[in-house]
């Protein structure tokens, strides 16, 4: 069964950049550790990522993912 959680913090920044850090889907590798690997497969006609593979390894949970953005 699945589980819910939310939670929220306050960033100082400007939304866009904010955005423009948590779109940059290739420098995920750089400031997250437990992603090895990202790769953006599809933009949309502005080069948004529509689809992202992500490889994780956080130690005992390692993962392939493939997410849609919409």
């Amino acid at each position: 069964m699945a589980e819910h959680t939310s939670s929220s913090i306050t960033i100082e920044a400007a939304p866009a950049d904010v955005m423009a850090v948590i779109a940059d889907f290739a420098r995920y590798p750089d400031w997250t550790g437990e992603v090895k690997e990202a790769e953006v497969l599809e933009t949309d006609a502005q080069g948004r990522a529509e689809q992202v593979r992500l490889v994780m390894d956080a130690g005992a949970i390692k993962d392939d993912q493939v997410l849609a953005y919409t």
